[in-house]
C-alpha cells in the first residue's frame, strides 16, 4: 500500500501568520492498494451492472487510471501465519469491477476506519448508490425500503439524508408494489419509470397486467394510462361501462391481432388501434376489410 502525499503549501503555510492562523481542515488521505486485497461489499445494494457501461469505463480507466477512490474499510485477520489484512469495499463496486477488467495492479483508496460497523457501511453504500444517475429505478426503490426497514427511517428522514424530497421517495417505493414481472421490466428499462408509476393508477392487479401488455405494444403514454384508470374510478356507473369495454378491447384484439383501446366521452368515443410495423397496419387493414 502506498500513501500519496500532497505537494507543499510554500513557506506561509509552514510558518503562518500569528494573527490570521486557520483552523486545519481534516482531509481524507489517499492511498494505492493492490486491486486482489480489495473484496466486494456483501452489503452491495445495487445488483445490475451495464456489461457496456463497464466496458466503457475499463477503457478509459485504461487511459486515464481511477478518477475517483474507492472508498474501503480496513480488516485485520488473525490466520496460522500472522495477521492477514484485506480491505472491505463501501462504495465504488463498478470502478473496481472495471479496474480489473483493464488489469490494473493498483486502484486508489480512501480509508474509513470509522465505518467498519456493517449498519455504518451499509449507510454509506445506500447513499453513494442513491446519488447514482444511472440506478434503475428498481434499485433506488429497494434502497429506500432498506433504509425504512433495517434503519426504521421515516420517508421524510429517508429524503434528508439522500437529498431528496419526501414525494420523490415515497414515489419510488410505491414501485415496489408491482408485479414481480412488471417491475423485472423496469429494471432492465423495457418499462419507463413514468409508465410504471402510472400503473400504480390501477388498484387491481388484472387491471394492470392487462394495461401492461398495451403499453408494451407500443403507442399508449404514460398520461394516457393515468387517465384510463382515472376515468375508470370515477364513479360506479362509469366502472360498469368500462368493464363492457374491456371486454370488447379484448375482443377487437384477438380478431385483429393487434391492441385495441376505447375512449369513452360523454357523447360517443373512440376506437385506437395500435401498430408497430406497416407489416402490422397492412394485416390490421386486411383483417377489417375481409
Amino acid at each position: 500500500m502506498k500513501k500519496l502525499f500532497g505537494l507543499g503549501k510554500g513557506l506561509n503555510s509552514l510558518i503562518p501568520d500569528a494573527k490570521h492562523i486557520i483552523p486545519e481542515v481534516k482531509k481524507d488521505s489517499v492511498f494505492y492498494v493492490e486491486v486482489n486485497k480489495i473484496r466486494p461489499n456483501p452489503e452491495q445494494p445495487r445488483h445490475d451492472f451495464d456489461d457496456d457501461g463497464l466496458k466503457e469505463l475499463s477503457k478509459s480507466i485504461r487511459k486515464y487510471g481511477v478518477l475517483q477512490p474507492l472508498l474501503v474499510s480496513k480488516v485485520e485477520e488473525e490466520n496460522r501465519q500472522g495477521l492477514n489484512v484485506y480491505y472491505q469495499l463501501i462504495a465504488g463496486e463498478r470502478r473496481l469491477r472495471a479496474a480489473k477488467a483493464a488489469g490494473l495492479p493498483h486502484v486508489p483508496v480512501i480509508i474509513r476506519d470509522d465505518l467498519e460497523e456493517p449498519k455504518a457501511n451499509l449507510e454509506v453504500a445506500l447513499i453513494e448508490n442513491i446519488q447514482r444517475k444511472d440506478l434503475n429505478p428498481v434499485e433506488e426503490a429497494e434502497a429506500y425500503d432498506r433504509f425504512s426497514k433495517e434503519f426504521n427511517l421515516t420517508q421524510k428522514e429517508i429524503a434528508e439524508k439522500v437529498s431528496k424530497s419526501r414525494e420523490v421517495v415515497a414515489n419510488a417505493i410505491r414501485l415496489l408494489g408491482l408485479p414481480k414481472d412488471i417491475k423485472e421490466s423496469l429494471r432492465s428499462g423495457k418499462l419507463s419509470r413514468a409508465h410504471a408509476r402510472a400503473l400504480l393508477a390501477f388498484s387491481d392487479e388484472g387491471k394492470q397486467r392487462e394495461m401492461y401488455k398495451q403499453i408494451l405494444a407500443g403507442g399508449v403514454s404514460s398520461k394516457e394510462v393515468e387517465s384510463i384508470a382515472s376515468s375508470r374510478k370515477s364513479n360506479t356507473r362509469k366502472s360498469k361501462i368500462d368493464n363492457k369495454f374491456l371486454e370488447l378491447e379484448k375482443n377487437l384484439s384477438e380478431t385483429l391481432k393487434a391492441p385495441v383501446l376505447i375512449h369513452a366521452a360523454e357523447k360517443g368515443g373512440k376506437i385506437v388501434i395500435r401498430f408497430t410495423t406497416l407489416q402490422d397496419l397492412n394485416e390490421i387493414a386486411k383483417s377489417i376489410i375481409d
